[in-house]
């Protein structure tokens, strides 16, 4: 997966769908966090939920529309990581 990409909600599957380059990957959305003025998404891939893997993804606003995008700050993701562990 790239640093970014554009994403919707497939209602009727209740999985979010990320597209990065043309390439869609579908996500159940475990967990939203708010955190220091920011919005994560805690996303399990649909092809492998029974893993104890899981993506942490922040919502970065853009003019038109939002995006998810890879942490890039280690400090920003422990502090991110960490208040999804304790809630």
């Amino acid at each position: 997966m790239g640093n970014e990409g554009s994403y919707w909600v497939d209602q009727d599957k209740g999985e979010l769908v990320l597209n990065n380059e043309g390439i869609e990957e579908r996500f159940y959305i475990e967990d939203e966090i708010l955190f220091d003025g920011s919005k994560y998404l805690v996303l399990i891939p649909v092809e492998d939920e029974e893993s104890d893997e899981a993506l942490l993804l922040k919502i970065v606003e853009g003019k038109d529309e939002s995006f998810l995008s890879i942490i890039e700050d280690e400090k920003e993701f422990n502090k991110v990581q960490e208040r999804y562990l304790n809630s």
